[in-house]
């Protein structure tokens, strides 16, 4: 019975996973618009709605293109317009700022890409298609720029009131005689930690050596980042985590495998069918072969779990990411 009732709650949390994130991806972000006259309100939802609109075009023909280098791209302009529109259903006063986002950059965006894949479907490979193709690629890459540029211009009252916020703060310190340390990289508080900035650590720093860096002791006492290959991730206090190398845009899609293979671990993993599913034969076979124990069945189930509950980043970096998987 106990058994049975595992099961039973693991399959309601793999659908009801699957369920939630569904509903995320597909939903219509809605702005608070209750305070706002008529007028002024349809005008911002009227805004929003197209930028939505622009986004979602943009993020479905990225799906069907084949050429690497520029979904790449496409990935990280739409990285960044979800950022802004995500602050804008947060902040719809702020909507009129970001009109040439709107208007201009995305729109131009959604037609550069719509005109992609149109010669895309006419499958000519002729000089004068290769260089207008380049030609495309090279446009929404300078994009990046603009878009960054527009999400700074909506923000900008926010970084105009924290510097202020700064210079007040300096001048309360040099009123009382206290002084700023600029950060050493590398160097020991006075608890005997090492303060590492983790954002610096992949970048050339003049005289200091990274590895080395990285290779430095710290104090048990101290914030300590779990490095796992190019990983870097706090485990205490605040939680923020930097993960490098994970494609974010493909979450919902490493999720939903994620989801299959620990169904299949705890479902079918008496014959190895999770261990098939990643691709792993060799085990597989040796789970049929041994299927006439229990201890298959036994160890399937608490694979299934311990995939169920794993951090989507070290999912993917341990069972998808090809690259670290050959090393």
């Amino acid at each position: 019975m106990d058994y049975l009732l595992v099961i039973l709650a693991t399959v309601a949390v793999i659908f009801g996973g699957k369920a939630f994130w569904d509903w995320r991806k597909n939903r219509v972000p809605q702005l608070d618009l209750e305070e706002l006259e008529d007028e002024r309100a349809q005008y911002l939802q009227e805004n929003f709605d197209k930028a939505t609109t622009d986004f979602k075009f943009i993020e479905e023909a990225r799906k069907n293109i084949t050429d690497k280098e520029l979904s790449a791209q496409i990935s990280r302009l739409q990285h960044v317009a979800k950022n802004l529109l995500t602050h804008l259903e947060k902040n719809p006063e702020r909507i009129p700022l970001a009109y040439k986002f709107i208007d201009y950059y995305q729109d131009r965006a959604v037609k550069i890409v719509k005109q992609y894949q149109d010669l895309e479907a006419t499958e000519l490979s002729t000089d004068r298609v290769r260089e207008l193709k380049e030609k495309m690629k090279l446009m929404l890459s300078s994009l990046d720029a603009a878009y960054e540029d527009q999400f700074e211009h909506v923000i900008n009252e926010q970084i105009i009131s924290a510097d202020a916020e700064l210079k007040v703060m300096e001048q309360q310190l040099d009123a009382e005689g206290i002084k700023r340390k600029p950060l050493e990289i590398g160097a020991r508080d006075e608890y005997d930690n090492v303060r590492i900035d983790t954002d610096l650590l992949d970048r050339p720093l003049g005289g200091v050596d990274t590895e080395q860096l990285r290779n430095m002791p710290v104090a048990s006492n101290s914030r300590r980042p779990n490095q796992i290959g190019s990983r870097v991730r706090y485990t205490s206090g605040a939680r923020r985590e930097i993960v490098q190398g994970f494609p974010e845009h493909k979450r919902p899609e490493i999720i939903q495998k994620k989801l299959i293979q620990s169904a299949l671990a705890v479902f079918f993993g008496t014959v190895g069918a999770h261990k098939f599913y990643q691709g792993k034969t060799f085990q597989g076979i040796l789970y049929i072969i041994f299927c006439w124990t229990s201890l298959p069945t036994w160890i399937g189930f608490i694979e299934g779990i311990r995939y169920l509950f794993m951090p989507v980043e070290d999912f993917y970096f341990q069972y998808l990411d090809e690259d670290r998987n050959k090393k």
